[in-house]
């Protein structure tokens, strides 16, 4: 019998592990035995970031001080992963964000440590350093298909063994312990067969490089027809949409994204005919234009509102983008010795610096809460916010314990006459006062307003499910009225939310109870309220009158 393949057994023991230490932390916590948020993710995330660097490495992990590089990376992804999840203060934007960082840095990391082993020097090959980048994302996605399709079969076989009554097919399925222990190891096999089928991933490249070739010379057109236009259109337009700085970050960034793709190693050779090349120039020329007015757009929100964490963060990916841009025009202007060459150093460079940038963000090297809570502050002392318009509550909940700490301060510095003027300390201590004001919680349920006197029995229409369902939000307007000619008061129910296209009419015939359903071509019923209230909605007798079949009435849709 053959002995099992080591490389098999050990991306099986990389599964294996991770879906562990999940279970372990699960076990822990039903024993009453809590390790800690922070400390709980930063350890989930570093069985992660070394095991997928490791998947990546295989065979080259022992080689040249690989490994030590992954470990080094581990413990830094998961100890500013554990910072960030410590920190009870932060559970909005700043743990949001940073799972996309921490991908972002992974991603970036891995790149150079499987270029490390092949290493001229201390330095990294860029050809090395665009194969890995580019086909990491593809073994990657690799194993997400492998792992969602296993997936799916399992569910479906769950599914079967329950339509004939056998339920433990399922419940053994969606127990933690298998989703933990099955679903890492087939993972890690997805991405043993990306890691050593290499062929099918270049060839994935290939087919990805082939559309980044076919649709260059479109995004440099535009780039450069838009860049042109600005002269003859203005800015303003620019600064009104409210987005600007997102658009041209999104073009400046495709175009770069499709220059790289078609760059690549810089070994290609003749890629575009000279026309087609000169268009890629210009249209790297017009980027630091584009960029440029994306940087003045985001200082112009930071200069009218102050600093938050997100804008902080905005600013950060403005600077990369700005140093791309910058390269790009060296690429450009230093292409003698060949096409856009200076790629090769000024791509490794800012790609380290953007992780690096990331790992500050995250950190006390560059805290985003202290700095968006002393820019708040400074603003209102200097008279560039008003009283009325400044935000005490995010302040106080939304920047963290920094942001606490200076509300604190600024509420011990209203005891004296020093800040502001006394009709400002007042404005201020009030919406101070109001911060503090004890939670109250919002009341929910239905909203009925009778439009005239309430009909009998009335009261029933509280407790329905349809009053439920209907009344919430801005509520429901009832409108007692004789709909069938018998003297006696039918009820309409109108919602008055934003969506409502149908009114409800309900009988008294033993109780109130739904009859019938009234639907048009309407956005919403606030012109009908509006009619009803002016006396200008009055039932009607229908032109013709409808057929009975064995008891039933057909529907008759008049012809307009």
């Amino acid at each position: 019998m053959p002995a099992p393949n080591r490389s098999l057994l050990f991306y099986i023991a990389i599964g294996l592990i991770q879906g562990l230490t999940v279970l372990g932390l699960i076990a822990l916590r039903s024993h009453d035995v809590w390790l800690g948020f922070g400390l709980s993710m930063g350890l989930c995330i570093a069985v992660a970031v070394a095991g997928v660097n490791l998947q990546l490495l295989g065979r080259l992990r022992g080689q040249r001080g690989a490994g030590w590089l992954v470990l080094a990376v581990t413990l830094l992804v998961s100890a500013v992963g554990a910072k960030v999840f410590s920190d009870n203060n932060r559970m909005g934007f700043i743990q949001q964000s940073w799972c996309l960082a921490a991908v972002a840095l992974v991603y970036i990391f891995a790149a150079f440590i499987l270029a490390w082993p092949n290493r001229e020097g201390l330095r990294p090959r860029y050809q090395d350093l665009f194969k890995h980048a580019w086909n990491n994302v593809f073994i990657v996605l690799l194993a997400l298909l492998l792992t969602g399709l296993f997936w799916l079969l399992v569910w479906l076989c769950s599914g079967l063994f329950q339509m004939v009554g056998i339920t433990q097919v399922k419940d053994a399925v969606t127990s933690p312990t298998f989703l933990w222990l099955v679903l890492p190891v087939v993972f890690s096999l997805g991405m043993r067969m990306g890691r050593e089928n290499e062929k099918v991933i270049g060839l994935l490249r290939g087919v990805l490089l082939t559309l980044c070739r076919f649709l260059l010379p479109l995004s440099a057109l535009i780039a450069l027809v838009f860049t042109l236009t600005l002269p003859f259109t203005g800015l303003q337009p620019v600064w009104d949409t409210g987005y600007s700085t997102t658009l041209l970050l999104v073009l400046a960034g495709i175009n770069l994204f499709l220059v790289n793709g078609v760059f690549q190693d810089g070994q290609q050779g003749q890629v575009y005919a000279a026309p087609l090349k000169r268009l890629v120039e210009a249209s790297l020329l017009c980027t630091p234009v584009l960029v440029g007015l994306a940087a003045y757009a985001s200082w112009l929100r930071i200069d009218q509102y102050g600093l938050t964490p997100s804008r902080i963060l905005a600013a950060l990916l403005v600077t990369v983008m700005v140093l791309h841009a910058l390269a790009a025009v060296w690429a450009v202007a230093a292409s003698r010795r060949g096409w856009l060459h200076t790629l090769q150093v000024s791509n490794p460079w800012i790609a380290l610096l953007s992780a690096v940038l990331v790992v500050a963000y995250y950190t006390p090297l560059l805290d985003p809460y202290a700095l968006s809570a002393k820019s708040q502050v400074q603003r209102l002392l200097d008279g560039r916010t008003e009283v009325a318009d400044f935000d005490a509550s995010y302040l106080y909940w939304g920047l963290g314990e920094p942001g606490r700490e200076v509300f604190t301060h600024l509420e011990a510095q209203l005891e004296g006459d020093e800040l502001l003027d006394e009709a400002g300390r007042e404005q201020l201590r009030k919406k101070i006062a109001q911060v503090h004001k004890p939670y109250e919680p919002e009341q929910h349920g239905p909203k009925i307003e009778w439009l005239g006197t309430p009909e009998p029995g009335g009261e029933a229409f509280d407790q329905m499910v349809l009053t439920i369902s209907q009344c919430g939000g801005k509520g429901c307007l009832l409108w007692g009225v004789d709909m069938d000619g018998d003297g006696r008061n039918e009820v309409l129910m109108i919602p008055r939310h934003v969506y409502a296209s149908r009114m409800f009419l309900f009988a008294a015939e033993g109780g109130w109870h739904q009859v019938g359903t009234y639907w048009g071509d309407m956005q919403n019923t606030d012109e009908v309220v509006r009619l009803i209230k002016e006396g200008k909605l009055k039932p009607v007798t229908p032109k013709y009158k409808t057929l009975q079949l064995d008891s039933v009435d057909l529907n008759f849709n008049l012809e307009r």
